[in-house]
């Protein structure tokens, strides 16, 4: 059996609208599964950052004073985004000899 398509009277600007919404809305799903996956908006606490960095919560005060990390407050504690910790430490990781 054939699939037949109907178009009924729209405007060229109302279908334009409708497939730019489409779009929109499909875009954004994959957007927020993508940024689900990869852990981007994750927060970390600062334990978890302290590890992630290698570094005592002196250090990461200092850092975060600086300007080098977003802090989100959640239940009166601070967190931050790991993407930003794995992008800073990734950036100015020392290799230490070992043995």
């Amino acid at each position: 059996m054939k699939n037949e398509i109907i178009l009924q009277t729209i405007s060229t600007a109302d279908l334009e609208e409708m497939i730019r919404n489409l779009f929109r809305t499909a875009f954004q799903s994959v957007c927020e599964e993508l940024q689900r996956v990869f852990g981007e908006d994750d927060l970390v606490s600062t334990g978890r950052a302290c590890r992630i960095l290698g570094v005592c919560s002196k250090v990461l005060k200092v850092l975060t004073d600086e300007g080098h990390f977003t802090v989100y407050y959640h239940l009166k504690e601070r967190r931050y985004s790991r993407g930003e910790l794995l992008d800073y430490r990734n950036k100015y990781r020392i290799n230490k000899k070992r043995g």
